[in-house]
């Protein structure tokens, strides 16, 4: 006799790792948001440029995709051009 789980087994299995990546995802969000606010802003732009590009679909994605124009006007205000450069070339690609 062969083992099949049940629908509604592999359902609550979907929606619990559904749950976790979900909270993780929102983890990392802080924690751009973290970097940004105190001022690491390579680090903040990989984590959003990240949740963008491979999180694509999710509310974190866009809450980064959101975050990623604020943070190069940021960069390009104080001078760091290069960095506000990629900033704004990586929102040309996630369009």
């Amino acid at each position: 006799m062969q083992y099949e789980p049940s629908v509604s087994r592999s359902i609550s299995w979907q929606e619990r790792e559904s749950g976790v990546s979900h909270q993780s995802l929102d983890h990392l969000l802080a924690m751009a948001r973290r970097y940004q606010s105190d001022g690491s802003v390579w680090q903040a732009m990989e984590m959003y440029w990240m949740l963008s590009e491979d999180h694509s679909g999710t509310a974190q994605s866009l809450n980064a995709q959101q975050g990623l124009p604020e943070l190069a006007e940021t960069c390009e205000q104080a001078d760091a051009r290069y960095l506000a450069r990629a900033g704004y070339e990586s929102l040309s690609y996630s369009v």
